[in-house]
Formats: C-alpha cells, sequence, structure tokens
C-alpha cells in the first residue's frame, strides 16, 4: 500500500483485480475528543493527595515533632494587662490647621487611636517607665535563669582553667548600657491591643517573673497618662509664645494691606467695581446683538444681490419681481400670443404685425431697465448693511477693550482686598486664641482613663502548647500538600487513559492491568482457589497468552475490553490490518498482538499474527516455532503460503519473523512485503502485525502506511507526553491513521485509577467456575 498524496491509501493489484481505494482517516470517526479541552476535575487533586498521602503525613509528623521539641526548651512567659479608656478630644490652639506633629490633631478615632499606641511604645516613654521603676540601676539589672550551662561553655573553662561566670562578674557594664537594655527590654516585653468596637486599649507586659509584670504595666500606664497631660501642657506653652511674637506681625501687615488697596483704589479710578463692571459688560452685551442682527442683515443682503446680478429676464427671480415688473411682464406675454395669431393669419408682412413688433420691442426695453433698477437697489441695501456691520464691529472691539481693562484692574483690586480681609481675620483669630491659650495653660485635663489595673498573673500565657502543636500540624499539611503536589508536578508521565486523551489528543482503547494487580484482590477470592488457579498458571506461563491460559482472568477479560472497542470504532468497517507498536521498547506491544489475536479468533474469525520485529523477535519463542518466516519469503528463499502456520489454536495462524536480516527496515518496504499484506486480506478476516518501537526504528513507519490502522502501546505511568506526541507526529508524517492508545501494565492499586478499581473489583463475583488450561500452543 502506498500513499497517493491525497490522504488516500492504494492497495496495489496482485491478481488483476481493480486497484482499491479507502479514504485514510487519521483518527476513528467516533472520537471528537472532549469539547471543552482538558478539564482538572476535584477528584484529580485528591487522587494526588491519596497517591502522595505517606509523604504528607511524614510532614506533618515532623513538624509536630520539631513544635515539641521547641515548646518543652521554651522559658515560661507572664503576662501581665492593665485596660484604659482613651477618649479623643480637639486640642486645636491655632483656628487653622497646624504642621506640628506634636500636637494631638482632630483626626478619625481610628487614626487618633493609631497614634496613641504609637506614643506608648515609643522608646521616650518608655525611657520614662525605666526611670520610674527604677530598671536603670546595675544592681536592679534582671538576668534571666539559666536551664542549662552551655556545654561549649564549660568545656572552654576547663581547657582555660578560669570560670566563665567569674569573667563575667568582672566586667561592670556602665549605667548607660544598663539604661538602653532596660529601655529595650521593655519595648521588648511591651504589647498594645485596641479592643474593637471600644475606646479601650489592653497594655500588655511578659516577663518571666509574675510580680514585675504586673508591676511594669501599671507603671506604663501611669506614665503615660502623665507623658500625655506633659505633652499637652507644652504644646499649649509653645503657642502662647508663637501667637505673642505673630500677633506684632500681624498688626503691621493689616495696616499695610488698607493702605496699599486704598491706593490702587485712586490709581485706577475705582470706587465701586462691582457696577461698573456691570454696566461695562452690559454695553459690550448689547452691542454685540446688534453686531449679530447687523452681521444676519448683511448676509441677506448680499444672498439678494448675489443672485440678482446672476439672473437674466427669462429667470428673474420671483420674489424679487416688482407689480411693474410683473405686469410688463403679462403684457409681454399677451403680445407674444397676439402676434403669432396675427402672423399666422395675415402673415409677417402686415402692417398690424409691424406695429405689434414695434410694441413688443417697447415693453422689452422697460422691463430690462425695472430689472437693473431692481439690481441697483439691492446693491445699495447690500452696502448700507456692510457699513452698518463694520460700524458695529468697531464698535464691539472698542467695548471689548475697556471690559477687559476693567477686568484686569477689579482682579488685582479684589486680591487686594481679599488679602486684607485674610490678615484682618487672621490677626483677630489669633487675637482671640492668645486669650485662650494663657487659660488653658493653667488647667490640668486628660482625656485618658484607668480601667482595670494589672493584676499578677497566675499562670504563664507562652508557650502556647495546643496554640504551637495546631500550627505546625497546619504548617506540616500545607508544606506536605505542597510537596506532594511539586512532586506530582515534576511526575508528568501517562498514566490513564484520561491523560492520553488530553495530554495526547488521541482517543484512549483502554487499560491492561498489571499481573500483580490482577493477583492481588481484583481477580479473584483468597477463599476460592479456583479461580486463585487462573493466576498462578499466569503467573508461571507469563501473560503473553493470557486470553488463552486464563481465559476468565482480569486480564484477558481486559484484552476483550479492547478488542470490543476496536471493532465499534468503526462499525461498518472495522479495521482488518490492525499494526501495533510502542514509543520504547519493553511496553508490552508482542503481548498485546498475542492477546489481541486470541481474542479476536475466539469470536470464530480467521486472524494472522505478522511478526515483523525482524530485530528482536519474540512471537516464534511464544508459539515456540521455528524454520522459514518472514525474512525468508521477503528475501526471496519461500513463497508467502510456505511461511504460514496454523497454531493449535482454533482460527489462529502465524507468521514468525525468521531468520534475523542485516536490512529488515528494506525488505519491509519492499513490494514483496505489500503482496503479503494483500494476499493475507483476502484470506483472513482480521491481520495483527507486531513492530519494532517507533522511536528507536523506522520499521513501525514503513508498515503502518500499508495497513488500516495501528494501535499504539503504552507501559503506565512509564512515557512523559512528549515522548507520545513525537510517536503521533512520526505516524502522521507517514499518513498512519491511528486507531488509539492502549495503557499497558497498569497498576490498579495506584490512586489514579480509582475509578478503575472500583470497575474491575466488581469482576471478581461473575468468575467462572472452570479450570483454566495451562499448557501453551504451539504453531503446525
Amino acid at each position: 500500500m502506498a500513499d497517493n498524496g491525497n490522504n488516500k491509501i492504494i492497495r496495489p493489484d496482485i491478481a488483476g483485480a481493480p486497484v482499491e481505494y479507502f479514504e485514510l482517516s487519521p483518527y476513528p470517526a467516533t472520537y471528537s475528543g472532549s469539547p471543552f479541552g482538558p478539564r482538572k476535575h476535584l477528584r484529580r487533586y485528591l487522587r494526588q493527595i491519596q497517591r502522595r498521602k505517606w509523604v504528607i503525613l511524614a510532614f506533618i509528623l515532623a513538624s509536630a515533632l520539631i513544635s515539641i521539641a521547641h515548646t518543652t526548651r521554651q522559658t515560661p512567659i507572664y503576662k501581665a494587662t492593665a485596660k484604659l479608656e482613651i477618649d479623643q478630644q480637639s486640642n486645636n490652639v491655632l483656628p487653622y490647621q497646624d504642621f506640628n506633629n506634636n500636637q494631638t490633631y482632630n483626626y478619625f478615632y481610628e487614626e487618633f487611636l493609631q497614634t496613641q499606641i504609637k506614643h506608648i511604645t515609643s522608646s521616650t516613654l518608655a525611657a520614662r517607665v525605666v526611670e520610674a521603676a527604677g530598671l536603670d540601676r546595675v544592681d536592679a539589672t534582671v538576668v534571666p535563669p539559666e536551664r542549662k550551662r552551655n556545654r561549649l561553655a564549660a568545656l572552654w573553662s576547663r581547657v582555660t582553667g578560669r570560670s566563665v561566670e567569674k569573667e563575667k562578674a568582672t566586667v561592670s557594664p556602665s549605667r548607660e548600657t544598663v539604661r538602653q537594655q532596660a529601655i529595650n527590654r521593655v519595648l521588648g516585653g511591651l504589647s498594645v491591643t485596641p479592643i474593637k468596637n471600644s475606646r479601650v486599649v489592653e497594655i500588655s507586659y511578659s516577663s518571666s517573673n509574675p510580680e514585675e509584670a504586673a508591676r511594669i504595666a501599671n507603671i506604663i500606664t501611669s506614665e503615660y497618662i502623665d507623658y500625655n497631660f506633659q505633652a499637652k501642657y507644652d504644646a499649649t506653652s509653645r503657642a502662647t509664645d508663637f501667637l505673642q511674637k505673630q500677633l506684632v506681625d500681624l498688626k503691621s501687615k493689616v495696616e499695610e494691606s488698607e493702605a496699599y488697596l486704598i491706593k490702587y483704589a485712586r490709581e485706577h479710578n475705582i470706587l465701586n467695581v462691582t457696577e461698573k463692571k456691570d454696566v461695562v459688560h452690559q454695553a459690550l452685551g448689547d452691542i454685540s446683538t446688534q453686531l449679530t442682527e447687523a452681521r444676519s442683515i448683511r448676509m441677506d443682503k448680499e444672498s439678494v444681490y448675489l443672485t440678482l446680478a446672476k439672473a437674466n429676464p427669462e429667470n428673474f427671480p420671483q420674489a424679487l419681481r416688482t407689480p411693474l415688473i410683473e405686469k410688463l411682464q403679462s403684457s409681454l406675454f399677451s403680445a407674444e400670443q397676439e402676434l403669432a395669431q396675427l402672423s399666422s393669419q395675415f402673415g409677417p408682412s402686415m402692417p398690424q404685425v409691424k406695429q405689434l413688433r414695434s410694441k413688443m420691442q417697447a415693453t422689452r426695453q422697460q422691463l430690462a431697465r425695472e430689472q437693473q433698477l431692481a439690481i441697483e437697489n439691492a446693491y445699495k441695501e447690500y452696502e448700507t448693511a456692510m457699513a452698518r456691520e463694520k460700524l458695529l464691529a468697531e464698535a464691539f472691539n472698542k467695548q471689548k477693550v475697556l471690559a477687559n481693562n476693567l477686568n484686569e484692574s477689579s482682579i488685582h483690586y479684589n486680591i487686594l482686598q481679599r488679602e486684607v480681609e485674610t490678615t484682618k481675620q487672621l490677626y483677630d483669630g489669633l487675637l482671640q486664641r492668645l486669650k485662650e491659650a494663657g487659660v488653658a495653660a493653667g488647667l490640668k485635663s486628660s482625656n485618658i482613663r484607668v480601667v482595670d489595673e494589672a493584676k499578677v498573673p497566675t499562670a504563664p500565657f507562652n508557650p502556647d502548647v495546643r496554640k504551637n502543636l495546631a500550627i505546625a500540624l497546619m504548617l506540616g499539611l500545607m508544606g506536605g500538600l505542597g510537596l506532594a503536589f511539586f512532586l506530582n508536578y515534576l511526575d508528568n508521565t501517562v498514566k490513564t487513559p484520561e491523560d492520553v486523551e488530553e495530554m495526547i489528543g488521541l482517543p484512549s482503547l483502554g487499560l491492561i492491568p498489571s499481573l500483580q494487580s490482577a493477583r492481588s484482590r481484583y481477580g479473584y477470592r483468597p477463599s476460592d482457589k479456583k479461580r486463585k488457579t487462573y493466576f498462578n498458571a499466569l503467573a508461571k506461563q507469563g501473560v503473553e497468552l493470557a486470553s488463552l491460559v486464563a481465559g476468565s482472568s482480569l486480564i484477558a477479560e481486559s484484552y476483550r475490553a479492547v478488542r470490543t472497542a476496536l471493532l465499534l470504532s468503526s462499525p461498518e468497517n472495522p479495521p482488518k490490518i490492525i499494526t501495533v507498536t510502542s514509543a520504547r521498547a519493553g511496553e508490552g506491544k508482542t503481548t498485546t498482538v498475542c492477546n489481541m489475536a486470541l481474542s479476536l479468533a475466539q469470536t470464530g474469525k480467521s486472524v494472522l499474527i505478522l511478526d515483523c520485529d525482524m530485530r528482536r523477535p519474540k512471537v516464534k519463542k511464544i508459539f515456540k516455532e521455528n524454520g522459514a518466516g518472514l525474512g525468508e519469503y521477503l528475501t526471496g528463499q519461500v513463497g508467502f503460503s510456505d511461511v504460514i502456520r496454523e497454531t493449535t489454536i482454533p482460527n489462529l495462524s502465524l507468521v514468525h519473523s525468521g531468520t534475523q536480516t542485516p536490512n529488515p527496515g528494506e525488505l519491509l518496504g519492499s513490494l514483496r512485503m505489500q503482496n503479503a499484506i494483500e494476499a493475507s486480506s483476502g484470506v483472513f478476516d482480521y491481520i495483527l502485525i507486531d513492530t519494532p518501537p517507533l522511536m528507536t526504528v523506522t520499521d513501525p513507519l514503513i508498515v503502518a502506511p500499508m495497513t488500516d490502522g495501528v494501535i499504539l502501546v503504552t507501559k503506565g505511568a512509564k512515557n512523559p507526553p512528549e515522548i507520545l506526541k513525537k510517536a503521533k507526529k512520526n505516524l502522521e508524517m507517514v499518513h498512519a491513521r491511528i486507531l488509539g492508545v492502549l495503557c499497558n501494565n497498569v497498576d490498579l492499586h495506584s490512586s489514579d485509577f480509582t475509578y478503575y478499581y472500583h470497575q474491575y473489583a466488581e469482576y471478581a463475583s461473575y468468575l467462572p467456575d472452570e479450570e483454566p488450561g495451562n499448557s501453551r500452543p504451539s504453531a503446525s
């Protein structure tokens, strides 16, 4: 067979029969793929989690152990908490917004509260707390108890003969160092938390000493109240000094502004800017209206004049005709009718005709004069309209200049006036606030109130064993899931029939379980010894002839399912000559050929196995056949009928590869190979051709176009999609029809086959009771 370039296969004429064409379709007609493309179902992620469950559990267990070990080594920490109510109040001394960050502003309360929290956690307040609590004394330095002495320090003391504790005792830190350490310790143990939907905040202090925790927390609250009041008092005092200095400058500035405003008004003759501006603008508007009307009239007159200038006595405009013109035209028309009547009655030489013609000539001359007079009158009206428009335009331009000058003067005048008013308002406001500041400086009030004082805690709050363990479990679960998904991401091999359709774009013919999967729990009940015999036979003789030695096994039933799918792929014209190949070696193509041939032969159809794997043949080993084979036929040593062997299995014949040859590719592409396939198709119902892996050699690509279709066998969870896509591309390049992909040697225990797990688990209840045959077939 060969491709004629039009997607048709030509079967060569062997016995003089007419040449047969049949359409070459890349895939079976019943396969159309998913209309929505590949979809990620939630069950797929659950299967991935199930597949990596031990990784996830190990990650969770490791996180829990680390958390427990870390928690048991921590020093107990106690927390004492005091509650304060912080109200917002307006403290502005100036009548305008001040940009001094030391002042309290009328913020939104949330911003105000966050500002107060920053004050509480500031180093300034921590220094006041250290001084009030006496933590800056050298003898008051708190040294946390050591649980165990460092082994490295102990070893060093033994080597040098000096004690580390004594060396530390000889070094006396300075007061500033102790003070800074105390400030850092206070800030490290301090935490402020606002209570939601209230004006109350919790001030907490953490320490390994419960009494110290309560004492420091109460000192922080009292020092914060004093700090807040002192800040207000200082702000009021500074504002008073500032106001006193500014009032002197503002007073002189007000006087200078008023004097300059009066001077400017006199120079520009401005008495009342608003009234004068209204009069000028009103006059400008009136002139603009008249100018618009004059321009419209001029345009009308111009249109009339241009129309008359282009007119002649015959098409003089009707709207511009005067009564005299109408009368003359009427007389001329009557005279023309009378002239026509007399001329036809008496002839053109009669005196009455000549007299009438003279009268008509005089009428035409008079009509021309009247029309010319109308044109001259229209031109005069046009000139008059143009002159009026010009005068109004000049007046409008003068008035516009006057209005612009007035606007410029009024703008500057208004600016000066606003400056005077603003300066006066500022001066009055500062004067009023100066009086208020003098009173407010002597008042002592606070917007902060203690709700609850800190009590000595009775139990530590840290470490929290339950919280740490819960966090560790959560992190372990997240890390385990992340690691599991990452491992699944790295594992991109094709595993299920769904992967074949989504990742490769080819139809799936089914799957064949591995022998271990079939022996474990899917193919027999452990209590049923008869059914267990099937799998003992498979383990002893292999799965190459599972459909024969264990006909009721799960593997044999899987091949029968593939047979059904293959025959139903094209019900009207099922494939007759089928090539079986794989992308790489060791994926079970020969096993598939043998079992598919057995399952087809069991339907009563004559089947021929044609072993075209002339490099590493296996069919003759399976059927224990020697002698002349396909190699001898292709080299012309024997005829094709001499190499066909009938086996002991009904309806099954085979042609093994024969003796290995140095050039199998050239032999498989020869005319004798095409003649052999053509001749076999007339004798056998089905022909199954075993070929080498197509990613290794080109033999399958030579044979595939000669057949009705190709079955691509792939081992479960072995090949990445790139390998199968390359195989698909190679087959498509030679215009081979791919019937589908068969997933072989699949581990049904894997979480990827949960659906098939339940499907094949039901098969055990329908196993027959007969004993399987345990002898291997042979060829005769």
